[in-house]
């Protein structure tokens, strides 16, 4: 092991989300940095029409399982001291949850944790500020999953407005696109769904001085507005994107078929149909926040969630 005191520890951080399931390997020091080692991204998509059926069917639980088990193999590679897991929006939504719950916990001894949504964005918030020299600036995090959106404002750590809605990438696509690229009324839709569900937000009694997008709708956007076809942590990382470049990578995206969009970048692999949802909830949240535009960021709730689950484990 790595780490043989609280001082200095290894983690693998497992972050289960409606479309994709993330690792991050990871050591967290006295002061409770985080140094990435390695990141990890599967698109196995475990949220398969939940939103609609409320269940998960059995090809998403064993497509599940089978990241899983990678991460497994790779986590005692790398010799971690402790796995934790999250899992959020389709899991928490599903009524057989256990019939993948269960199996994780038999066959690889971990206990993933259904957070809730305000949970999952205050984490969400620890893990996108966390990394940041200046903590103390007022800021808002926004985190497009596949199941819900997850908005979280504050500063010094500490998010004192927190929402999860359902309007994530995933949930929208299935819920209100119905054609290769949507048309114009599905669009049109799909934009007063996403707007309905923002009025639950008080964007009026926040007044951020930076504005962070977490997750991979946001990184994906970044690598297209640069045009850069393969993944580069380091060209998304505090990548800064106007709102204004923002709505024309939209309107380009929106005319694009799944086929199209996958050949843009790599990253859009395993997203490529619901990459036009997700960049629409985007450009309604920044106009909704009067933004001028984001900060895109690949440290979200894995970030958060380890160093949550650190906390704990120190009795912090």
């Amino acid at each position: 092991m790595v780490g043989s005191s609280a001082q200095k520890m290894r983690y693998a951080s497992i972050d289960i989300g409606t479309n994709t399931i993330l690792m991050l390997i990871g050591e967290i020091n006295e002061s409770l940095i985080i140094k990435r080692i390695e990141d990890f991204y599967e698109v196995p998509r475990v949220g398969k029409s939940v939103s609609i059926t409320k269940k998960m069917d059995p090809d998403s639980i064993e497509r599940g399982l089978s990241v899983l088990k990678k991460y497994y193999a790779i986590a005692q590679d790398y010799k971690v001291d402790k796995i934790v897991a999250s899992a959020t929006s389709a899991i928490r939504d599903a009524e057989n949850r256990q019939d993948f719950l269960k199996p994780v916990k038999d066959n690889f001894g971990i206990d993933a944790e259904v957070i809730d949504g305000s949970t999952e964005a205050k984490l969400g918030f620890w893990g996108a500020v966390g990394g940041m020299e200046n903590k103390a600036e007022p800021t808002l995090v926004i985190d497009i999953g596949g199941g819900s959106t997850e908005l979280s404002y504050g500063a010094d750590m500490a998010p004192a407005r927190v929402v999860s809605l359902d309007i994530g990438a995933v949930r929208v696509t299935e819920k209100l696109f119905g054609h290769n690229p949507p048309d114009p009324d599905e669009l049109k839709r799909a934009a007063e769904f996403i707007e309905n569900s923002l009025a639950n937000y008080s964007f009026s009694e926040i007044a951020p001085k930076r504005i962070f997008a977490v997750a991979g709708t946001a990184t994906t956007l970044a690598l297209i507005a640069q045009k850069r076809y393969e993944f580069d942590s380091s060209a998304v990382t505090n990548y800064e994107m106007s709102f204004n470049r923002l709505r024309e990578v939209f309107e380009e995206l929106k005319t694009k078929s799944h086929a199209e969009i996958r050949k843009m970048t790599r990253a859009a692999e395993g997203r490529e149909d619901v990459l036009i949802a997700g960049s629409l909830i985007l450009l309604k949240v920044l106009e909704a926040a009067y933004a001028k535009g984001f900060i895109a960021t690949d440290r979200g709730l894995r970030y958060g969630y380890l160093l949550y689950k650190h906390l704990q484990l120190i009795g912090g």
